[in-house]
């Protein structure tokens, strides 16, 4: 899905109330395990991580493939049903989560 139509579909989206959320419905029926879902969001939060580092965004490709380079082995380890995403994201990357700017925080 291009950015664009992402935008357009979550501009209303109220994401950070504990409402009906369209876009997490969406996705919700894309039939995406717990597991990939987790797996997904890491590549996401990877790439955020990736870019403030290099001052650039390192786009979706280049951060999946990174991802899958250096931490698929490391996720197919750890990962365990029902686990917090912070708890998963320490144990994959070796640090403390620290929500992106998205969710109104910043990496420090």
């Amino acid at each position: 899905m291009h950015k664009k139509a992402l935008e357009d579909l979550s501009s209303d989206c109220p994401c950070d109330k504990e409402e009906w959320c369209f876009l997490r419905e969406l996705v919700a029926h894309m039939s995406l395990t717990e597991r990939n879902a987790e797996q997904l969001r890491l590549v996401y939060d990877y790439k955020f991580m990736k870019s403030k580092e290099e001052g650039i965004d390192i786009g979706n490709e280049r951060a999946l493939r990174e991802f899958i380079d250096s931490y698929s082995a490391k996720f197919a380890e750890v990962y365990q049903d029902g686990m917090g995403h912070d708890e998963l994201f320490e144990r994959v990357f070796g640090t403390k989560y620290i929500p992106s700017e998205h969710n109104g925080n910043q990496l420090s």
